[in-house]
């Protein structure tokens, strides 16, 4: 899986991934609204242009060189945090074992960076599947914040989870 900086030509595609506030929500938090629009798109590059970057984001493109998914890092400089956040796998592409490449790539720029010595992420706690492939990548589930997204009439509790420097290095070894 390779990552490709996120512009705003990959806009009607990552739109196209995203059919109603559900899906919305869950790639990107309850910040965003549905329909998403250019404008929120747009903040994410803007965010990238910053000294330093508030965020980095990425198309992931399979061998094929067909774009299979996205991947976002809000980072924290100061405290040398990674936020994996905003990833998704294109629906066609689901099933296939793409995601834990896409991750990995993620994982891999994040910890490139020689001040970042912890990467982090938020799941919503129904999600099982991405909790476990979290889980296989050696994330820490660190706790739960029950309820603590509205979308629509549900709620949905978020689960922390956390990969330190040396446990990426150590698992790297293996």
């Amino acid at each position: 899986m390779t990552l490709i900086d996120f512009e705003a030509i990959h806009f009607p595609v990552l739109r196209s991934w995203l059919g109603s506030e559900r899906d919305v929500v869950q790639w990107g938090g309850p910040d965003l609204t549905y329909p998403i629009t250019d404008d929120q798109l747009e903040q994410m590059i803007i965010d990238r242009q910053t000294s330093p970057p508030k965020r980095l984001s990425w198309m992931a493109v399979n061998a094929s060189q067909v774009i299979a998914g996205h991947i976002q890092l809000a980072v924290d400089w100061k405290n040398g945090v990674a936020r994996i956040g905003r990833v998704i796998v294109a629906p066609t592409m689901r099933g296939q074992g793409l995601a834990k490449p896409l991750l990995e790539a993620g994982l891999e720029r994040a910890f490139s960076h020689p001040r970042i010595e912890r990467t982090e992420l938020n799941v919503y706690s129904w999600n099982i599947a991405a909790i476990r492939t979290y889980k296989k990548l050696g994330f820490v589930h660190e706790g739960v914040r029950r309820s603590s997204t509205k979308v629509g009439d549900e709620r949905w509790d978020t689960a922390i989870m956390s990969m330190l420097r040396l446990e990426w290095e150590t698992r790297l070894l293996k």
